[in-house]
């Protein structure tokens, strides 16, 4: 049957894909969160890397020897980017209950290389990290506001970005440097479960699109996954009006 939707279109779509390609071109996770738990040592393809804590400070060590020293107790959280090199961000806890955050990132490898930027992020949040042409980008969000900020990989240090996203935004464009393309003769699929199905503008719950949705047994195409979410085109058979945006995976099964 079909299904009554509000308009957001392929074009809607493209403007936040062509977004990303600016960005790559101006040099620049889970979309969750940075990628995976924290912890006080983490292993990357090229040795361990671990964090021991002192009184003020926490020490920060590749292979049993010290990269630096960071102010806090620092966490570490292995970024799930596709390079030659390994990323780690230390999370420095800071004592500061108005700024509580202060960021390193660790370049790991190729080989025995291993790289400390100076600090940044001060009093932001983990939010992701994503590829951008040959950079890696780290989004970093500010509590409170809904906004995130964006800081490119340097050499040793990370230079922010000068565009704000909306945690939407920066989803999306995380999730268009990192999706998984579905490939034609697996695209069909029909909407499952129960009530409406709702489309989002990023594949995060946050982002669903209030007025924007299919019920069981619409189908549709899928063009893209990532994470908990299909990046899908709709078509109405009814009223041909299109559609495309993210559904959850768990709303979608084969099409027959």
């Amino acid at each position: 049957m079909a299904t009554a939707f509000a308009a957001t279109t392929p074009a809607a779509r493209g403007r936040l894909f062509i977004q990303a390609i600016v960005v790559a071109v101006f040099g620049a996770i889970s979309p969750s969160r940075a990628a995976a738990d924290e912890h006080t040592n983490v292993a990357t393809r090229f040795g361990p890397v671990e964090t021991q804590p002192g009184p003020d400070r926490s020490d920060i060590r590749f292979r049993g020897a010290s990269l630096g020293q960071v102010d806090g107790n620092a966490s570490l959280v292995k970024l799930s980017v596709q390079d030659d090199a390994d990323y780690v961000l230390v999370d420095a806890a800071l004592p500061d209950p108005q700024c509580r955050h202060r960021f390193t990132l660790l370049q790991i490898g190729p080989g025995d290389e291993a790289t400390m930027s100076q600090p940044f992020g001060d009093c932001l949040t983990g939010f992701g990290a994503r590829r951008a042409g040959d950079k890696l980008v780290v989004q970093l969000a500010q509590e409170g506001t809904g906004q995130v900020h964006e800081f490119v990989w340097m050499q040793d240090r990370m230079k922010e970005l000068t565009n704000v996203l909306t945690r939407c935004e920066a989803a999306q464009l995380t999730a268009a440097s990192r999706w998984i393309p579905v490939e034609p003769a697996q695209a069909g699929r029909v909407i499952t479960g129960t009530g409406r199905a709702w489309f989002h503008t990023a594949p995060l719950d946050e982002c669903k699109l209030p007025q924007l949705f299919v019920i069981p047994g619409d189908v549709l195409t899928v063009l893209h996954t990532y994470a908990d979410y299909a990046d899908v085109a709709y078509r109405n058979p009814r009223t041909g009006r299109e559609a495309s945006g993210w559904i959850r995976l768990d709303r979608l099964a084969p099409h027959p």
